[in-house]
């Protein structure tokens, strides 16, 4: 069936431009605004709050049909039935490589950026004296991390609409996947309308993402303007040694991903930078790996020429299931609270924590605050970290919670190009996706 191409290259640079300004005008006005009892700043926050309200609602209302849509199109219209099968264990394979790589650098950089930080531990004595534990907090560290066979257990919903609502994107994906083989179960005539129909709805899908796209700069400053009227410049407060040292981890791994990609992934450091770099706005704006994935795949078609089976396939797994900050904050986290509450740390504890870190990532919701905090609490307590030390970090997890995205989504778009190496701008001989399709 034969698409209309829609060619939006040029704007591209230019919406990149304005979201950019968008982001530093949004951050300004709004840290201005922090503590200003001023009538205009009111006026502007209750004009632009919706706003971004509205702006990220649309994004995470797009990103699970999205999922489900092109999960389902590639799998239906793959040409081999091992073909998709074999990409997802590849990938699976470069995900837990990755987050332990994650986890190397952490142990490696951080002690140095730990002592430069000093951090005062009668301080955190004080405050972990005036720390009042939610109940919830106290389930979870009692609950435990759970075994294997619990977790697997928890893969399938028992309820598929109860998962949609919660944004539980595993159980969805596994659904999608297990629908999309048995529909390649059906007779050709049924198979093949049904192609026909998923491939018309990737294409719809990605009409509305150009939409929402266009409205980046505007809900992207609204979100910039009311985190810094919330934050101000003291965002940090006690914490400061903290989120200086995840922030400062995630930042240098994000950029180390660029050259590593590069000579990986067999791309140019500019095409690379240009293809993530929408993907990183929405992240810093809405903190939601899976709202940026509209971004990544429209920026892996646009710049990498990426085959329709990492966008359609590899980018929303990498999405939903990879979370490459989990074992570098969580890593800079432990080593940081064993610092200031002088605990500690084996080999054995370390390696413990990590792999249990890795299980947990693979279960974890892409989304702004979700639940990752009270899911990992008992790695930290099983390693010997306060309760109290995790609640206290959740104070100030709105900055650090930036920089994860951000790496998040890097790290996706990194995974997808080094998996579509040898296949770039080559499109599956069998597939019945639609045809490229350039966003501006």
């Amino acid at each position: 069936m034969a698409m209309r191409r829609i060619r939006l290259d040029g704007g591209l640079g230019t919406l990149t431009f304005w979201s950019l300004a968008a982001l530093v005008l949004g951050l300004a006005i709004g840290t201005l605004g922090h503590g200003s009892r001023a009538i205009g700043f009111s006026v502007l926050s209750e004009v632009v709050s919706p706003l971004g309200d509205l702006w990220t609602a649309a994004l995470q209302m797009t990103a699970l049909p999205l999922v489900v849509v092109y999960l389902l199109a590639a799998i239906v219209g793959a040409a081999g039935a091992e073909s998709l099968g074999g990409l997802g264990a590849r990938a699976v394979v470069l995900f837990v490589v990755m987050l332990l790589a994650g986890a190397v650098f952490a142990l490696v950089a951080a002690p140095p950026v730990l002592t430069a930080a000093v951090p005062d531990p009668g301080a955190f004595a004080q405050l972990r004296a005036s720390t009042v534990l939610p109940p919830a907090a106290r389930d979870a560290a009692a609950a435990g991390t759970g075994s294997l066979g619990e977790w697997i257990g928890h893969l399938l919903p028992s309820n598929l609409f109860e998962a949609a609502v919660r944004g539980d994107v595993l159980p969805l994906l596994l659904f999608t996947t297990l629908l999309g083989l048995a529909i390649r179960q059906l007779p050709d005539d049924q198979g093949r309308a049904l192609r026909d129909t998923f491939a018309t709805l990737s294409s719809a899908m990605l009409i509305l993402v150009r939409w929402l796209l266009a409205a980046t700069p505007i809900g992207v400053f609204a979100l910039s303007f009311a985190l810094g009227r919330t934050t101000g410049l003291a965002a940090a407060g006690m914490l400061g040694g903290l989120v200086i040292l995840q922030c400062g981890l995630m930042a240098a791994f994000t950029l180390l991903l660029y050259p590593v990609t590069t000579i990986v992934g067999r791309t140019s450091l500019g095409t690379f930078a240009r293809a993530v770099a929408q993907a990183q706005l929405v992240a810093v704006s809405t903190r939601s790996s899976l709202a940026a994935l509209p971004a990544l795949v429209e920026g892996g078609r646009t710049h990498l020429r990426l085959p329709q089976s990492a966008t359609s396939f590899v980018l929303p797994l990498t999405v939903s299931l990879f979370k490459l900050n989990r074992t570098v904050s969580s890593t800079a986290k432990l080593l940081f609270f064993a610092y200031v509450f002088n605990v500690p740390l084996s080999a054995g504890t370390i390696g413990t924590f990590i792999v249990t870190i890795i299980v947990l990532s693979f279960s974890t919701v892409g989304i702004a605050s979700g639940g990752a905090a009270f899911k990992t609490l008992p790695a930290y307590v099983a390693a010997g970290i306060p309760i109290e030390g995790v609640i206290i970090a959740e104070a100030v997890e709105t900055i650090p919670d930036i920089f994860k995205t951000v790496l998040n989504v890097t790290g996706d778009m990194s995974a997808a190009t080094v998996l579509s190496r040898g296949s770039r701008g080559v499109e599956h001989a069998g597939a019945r996706l639609p045809a490229p399709e350039r966003v501006a």
